[in-house]
């Protein structure tokens, strides 16, 4: 879990350079978005640290962290791209808690309801700028090119989150489209950023291709559980989109969810050095049981 952020200095973000991603792990991570997050006795620290200590399963993490290794990156680029991408997950979950009206996240209080709204919001955009200042901190050549990709990324999970609130969908084809642009994006980006800083843009599409396919599993499987929530306030869920008893409803969402995973896995193969490998972790989680989905 997070630790105490470390003292503030020029060198706050200087990783070794020396050694391999393979010694990167999650608690180097964690330190390094501590410490991009303010670190003064006020409700915007306290509002940070208690959402990021609230856990969650740190998946844009460990996708950063098994592409890197696969691609060998450096320590520096890893953790600056898997605290970039987290910081960025993060940003989007307190926002989207707060126009949402949830009033819990991971089983504890959302930062909105314990909060207050303005701080929420200003919370949100603060883990945005944070996820800048990590990825700027990558040694690259490639650096400009990740900029750039990271806000086409952001820029496209904001049109997914808008899509979502405002969507009148009637179709499965217009699920599926508010479905990989809201979710897609994030999940994503971690390889992305691992193929860019590798030299192997070209094969950023691949990983996008299999991340869309991830996101519409993902998305599928959880709309079963919310689906009653859902349906009675009107919100986008698949079982409103098909007909039938809820039996056969739920049964069709299973199917969708599966099919999508599978697709998402035979993409994934095609990655280079197995740099997809969490991809295919990640969709094998999809089954006919939604009961054993994992919240990602």
């Amino acid at each position: 879990m997070l630790g105490a952020p470390q003292q503030r200095g020029d060198d706050t973000l200087n990783f070794s350079r020396i050694e391999p991603s393979e010694n990167v792990r999650l608690a180097d991570v964690e330190m390094a978005m501590a410490n991009l997050l303010p670190q003064k006795d006020d409700v915007m620290t306290s509002a940070a640290l208690y959402h990021l200590r609230s856990g969650g399963g740190r998946v844009r993490a460990d996708l950063a962290l098994k592409s890197a290794r696969a691609l060998r990156l450096s320590r520096q680029i890893t953790i600056a791209i898997s605290a970039a991408c987290e910081l960025l997950h993060n940003a989007s979950l307190v926002h989207d808690d707060l126009q949402d009206g949830d009033a819990s996240r991971r089983g504890e209080i959302a930062v909105w309801k314990k909060f207050g709204s303005n701080t929420a919001i200003c919370l949100g955009d603060l883990m945005v700028s944070a996820a800048y200042s990590a990825i700027a901190s990558a040694s690259t050549d490639h650096l400009p090119e990740l900029i750039v990709h990271m806000h086409q990324r952001v820029s496209d999970v904001i049109s997914g989150q808008h899509a979502d609130l405002e969507s009148n969908c009637v179709s499965i084809d217009q699920y599926n489209d508010v479905a990989r642009m809201k979710s897609g994006p994030l999940l994503g980006l971690p390889v992305e950023l691992s193929l860019i800083a590798a030299g192997l843009s070209e094969q950023v599409l691949t990983a996008t291709a299999a991340s869309d396919a991830i996101a519409i599993a993902y998305q599928t499987t959880d709309d079963i559980s919310d689906a009653e929530r859902d349906i009675s306030s009107g919100g986008l869920n698949f079982i409103a989109l098909v007909q039938g008893d809820m039996a056969a409803r739920v049964n069709a969402a299973r199917m969708h969810a599966t099919s999508h995973a599978r697709a998402a896995i035979k993409i994934a193969t095609t990655l280079p050095h197995k740099s997809g490998d969490g991809f295919i972790s990640l969709a094998e989680k999809f089954n006919p049981a939604a009961e054993m989905l994992e919240a990602i």
